[in-house]
């Protein structure tokens, strides 16, 4: 999909907590580039209640709707609903685009109706947290050579299950692992992924929101950082820090590299003034990254364009099996369609 000459006709499916604060708020922010003709959810009131304050009609049933209605959909419904709800919009397919919330497959028997999936023209991963604006900053600093090649990638308490090993491919080129091994402790699970070239990728709980640090060791230097930019004392190399102003948080900037390095926050003012559910910062930023992935269906990007749906599905079943086996040939566990 290129830049659209005029604004992308989209359906919101869904009502839930994602959709009133995340799904909708990140459109509101593509305004200039999409229209929201209608959401749709199970419960009939639920649409309408979840609608009203964006002046978005509820539809009852999508199959009023015909071929080339819209341009777009948006998912965001339990896991185990997605098949059933792409079903009903089968018929809208050919021709539109769909973002799907993650990870969008969660039964293993729902591996062999991927074809549901495959109807559409283009499909993009609501995968909101490797593309918060801090993460897309040092995967741009990885990407332009100023930590070297990267070797190893860290998160202590910051990542969580598929979400984490997502960002850790994000930073290391979107390799697939090819084993991953594990260890029980106390809150959580200790996950070691191994990548082509011994690469490795760390994820150690528990998990706290928002709290932990990371680090991105490459052959040049290391890249540390909480993942709010607050300060960590003695960190060695490079480090991510928080840019703010009478304001507060207006964006984030490596420090320590030879080339200054920032990403500014033009959507955060607007998100906080929008008076959500949760307007907790760490939401405000995962709908930047939202916003995001939905941009990438007509703006150049370096990784939404490449993780694909079978990569999310295989991210989440690889997790999810090192969070109970000590060892998993993650390899065995690729699918057809994803990524290198």
């Amino acid at each position: 999909m290129t830049q659209p000459s005029s604004r992308l006709r989209a359906l919101v499916v869904g009502s839930g907590y994602r959709v009133r604060n995340a799904f909708l708020p990140a459109l509101s922010l593509q305004n200039s580039h999409v229209e929201i003709v209608g959401i749709h959810s199970r419960t009939y009131a639920n649409a309408r209640a979840a609608g009203e304050r964006w002046g978005v009609e509820a539809i009852e049933d999508p199959r009023s709707l015909r071929p080339g209605d819209i341009d777009l959909a948006l998912v965001s419904v339990t896991v185990t609903n997605n098949l059933a709800v792409l079903k009903s919009l089968a018929h809208l397919a050919p021709g539109a685009a769909l973002v799907i919330d993650t990870p969008g497959v969660g039964r293993l028997d729902d591996l062999g109706r991927l074809a549901l999936f495959r109807r559409w023209k283009q499909i993009r991963v609501g995968e909101d947290f490797m593309n918060m604006p801090q993460y897309r900053l040092v995967g741009d600093a990885i990407r332009s050579g100023a930590l070297g090649e990267v070797s190893r990638v860290s998160m202590s308490q910051m990542g969580y299950r598929y979400h984490a090993l997502a960002l850790a491919r994000s930073w290391l080129g979107l390799l697939p692992p090819s084993s991953a091994r594990s260890q029980r402790i106390p809150g959580g699970v200790n996950i070691s992924y191994r990548f082509k070239g011994g690469k490795v990728g760390e994820v150690n709980e528990p998990y706290r929101q928002g709290e932990g640090s990371f680090a991105v060791t490459g052959a040049k230097t290391t890249l540390t950082g909480h993942p709010m930019g607050n300060e960590i004392r003695d960190a060695p190399g490079a480090r991510l820090v928080r840019l703010e102003g009478g304001a507060g948080l207006t964006g984030f900037a490596i420090d320590g590299l030879e080339t200054p390095t920032t990403i500014g926050l033009p959507y955060h003012a607007t998100l906080a003034a929008m008076g959500l559910d949760d307007d907790s910062e760490f939401n405000l930023l995962r709908i930047d990254g939202l916003s995001q992935v939905i941009s990438s269906l007509w703006n150049a990007d370096p990784v939404n364009s490449r993780y694909h749906l079978e990569d999310a599905v295989a991210d989440n079943l690889v997790s999810f099996a090192a969070r109970g086996i000590p060892w998993v040939p993650a390899a065995a566990i690729r699918l057809r369609g994803a990524g290198r």
